[in-house]
Parts: C-alpha cells; structure tokens; sequence
C-alpha cells in the first residue's frame, strides 16, 4: 500500500462534503464514488474528476481503493462496510455506526477477520476544546465530577422525515440516535462509562410521520459517581440549541457555549498533536498504526447506551448497563 490512501465514498449526500474534505488532504486522494442517483454521481464527477459508481460492490472490487467511507442510511453502515471488509477495504462509517448492537458487533467482526481497520466518523471528537474538556474531566481538574448535562434542541420539518428518517430500520430511532448521537458519543467519551439509565422517555409530540421520536430524556447514573441528564429533540420552534456541560467540586466546563472556569487559578494544558478530522485519522491510523479516535468499539458505545435509553422509557424502569 502506498502512503497516498485510495478513498471510496459511498452515498453522495452528507457524503459530497467528506468526498471534499477527502480531496483536501494530504496524504488522501478520492479515486471513486457510488450512489443510486446517477445526477449526484456526475456532479462528483465534475467536481473532483472521480470515477463514479451506482454498484458500491464494483467500486470496493479495486485494488486502489483503501479505505471506503460508507455515508448511506444508519441501518445501510453495517452492511455495506461488511462488504467492504470482505474485500480488504478498511472502513470508516458516518455516525451512527448502525441501528443495533448486533449490526455493530458484526461489522466489528468483518474488519477483525480481514484484518481492516474500522474508524467511526464521531466529528467532535477532534476540536481542540472538547479534548480540553476530555482531559479536564477525567483527570479531575474539575475535581470530583457531580453533574454531566446534555440539551440538543434543534427543529426538523414534517419533509425531514419522508423516506428514511425517523424509521427504526434505517434510522434506528430519532432525535437521540440521529441528531443526539454526536453529543451522547462526547459525553460517554467526556465522562466514562453510564452505570444505569435511571429512567427515560420519548414520543412523538410535533410530527405526523415520525415513527421513532422527536423527543427523548433521560436520567444517568455514570460509574464515576455523578449524575447525567439527557433531552435531545426536533420540535423545538427557535435556534438550534446544542450544549453540555459539566461541573465537578472545583470547576465547569462545557460545549455551546464554550466554558471554562474554575474556583482557583485556569489550569494550563498542553495538548499533543491531533488529526483534525476523520480522513487525517485514517491514514494515521492505516499507515502509522495509530489508534483511532473512535474505533468500532468506541462507535458501538453510543449504541449501547441509547438503546438502554430506549428499553428504559419502553419498561418504565431503571436499566443496568
């Protein structure tokens, strides 16, 4: 394998921007996209000068394309990137990783088989102020931590949810699973592991053709000892609101707004190098060994728990995870 990786992308809608963020870095070069829409293809076409594909089997059967990045409906990620796998592709899937635990524990699976590595595009994880808040809180500058909470309060329209979104089967729920993800991923990665979901709801309150949620809460209880509360929904009518924050006995921290304060004098912290997105990972990862920032079983982690979340509000009981 030469040190330039071959990119595929597969799905040509939030899939166009990393097919361009792949084409503005170093060390990557897009050889190839696939999409049913034939429109979208000629268009990445006249854009990048790439290949183009309807089948994404064919595009994987090249010997020069390494990594394939799979930007499909959530419940396509494991399929697709298991196909991939097989053919000594290595993978890196947009959020969430799948639909279901069992959907990521296979494409887990594929890629240990055919010995490929397997990234989860989890964004948020490469600003250099969540990474502050990452070390902040688990190395205790913060103190003990007490309270971890998460609000994403954005609005999506009724046309939002014609076709795949809001299905359980492609989407695998709806404003926790699709929009929430990202910021359930960075409190999981901020605060630990969740010991139990206290308790939790969700249900349809503003759209007609949602069959999954448009609101869900919950109440956590992290192994670490603090308390998380969680409220993700699409009904809010106002500007999107997307925030956590966190406090513990000698300080807070947060996300949307930014904060950083502390009883005593700021810390100082020096942080090391870091890729900026997914696609400088990746060929960190695949040509210098590096670990992932979100691998597959990191990915796997927000799955879990929002699939508690679920089972908690469906039982009306606390669940253990």
């Amino acid at each position: 394998m030469s040190l330039e990786l071959g990119f595929g992308v597969v799905g040509l809608g939030m899939g166009m921007n990393r097919a361009n963020q792949i084409d503005n870095t170093e060390g990557a070069k897009l050889i190839a996209v696939a999409d049913l829409d034939e429109g979208r293809c000629n268009n990445a076409a006249e854009k990048f000068g790439c290949d183009t594909y309807t089948d994404a089997n064919e595009m994987f059967d090249r010997d020069d394309i390494d990594v394939g990045m799979i930007m499909l409906p959530s419940g396509l990620h494991a399929k697709i990137g298991i196909e991939a796998a097989n053919r000594g592709t290595h993978v890196i899937t947009t959020k969430p990783m799948d639909v279901s635990i069992e959907s990521c524990d296979a494409l887990i699976d594929a890629c240990e088989k055919n010995g490929v590595k397997l990234l989860v595009d989890f964004q948020e994880r490469y600003g250099e102020h969540n990474r502050r808040i990452q070390h902040a809180v688990q190395n205790k500058i913060i103190g003990e931590p007490i309270h971890c909470e998460l609000r994403m309060k954005w609005f999506r329209a009724d046309s939002y949810y014609v076709g795949w979104h809001g299905t359980w089967e492609f989407d695998g729920g709806g404003s926790i699973m699709n929009q929430g993800v990202h910021y359930v991923d960075l409190m999981l990665w901020f605060m630990g592991d969740v010991d139990k979901v206290i308790g939790a709801h969700f249900g349809v309150y503003a759209h007609e053709n949602c069959e999954t949620e448009d609101l869900a809460t919950a109440i956590l209880q992290f192994k670490n000892g603090a308390v998380g509360t969680v409220y993700t929904t699409t009904t809010f009518p106002s500007n999107n609101v997307s925030m956590i924050q966190i406090h513990g006995t000698k300080g807070v921290v947060g996300l949307g707004p930014n904060i950083w304060d502390f009883k005593e004098n700021e810390p100082e912290i020096e942080l090391p190098h870091y890729p900026k997105n997914t696609i400088e990972d990746a060929i960190q990862v695949i040509n210098n060994g590096k670990n992932a920032a979100v691998d597959g079983y990191e990915g796997k982690r927000s799955i879990e728990l929002n699939m508690a979340i679920y089972e908690s509000a469906r039982a009306g009981k606390a669940v253990q995870l």
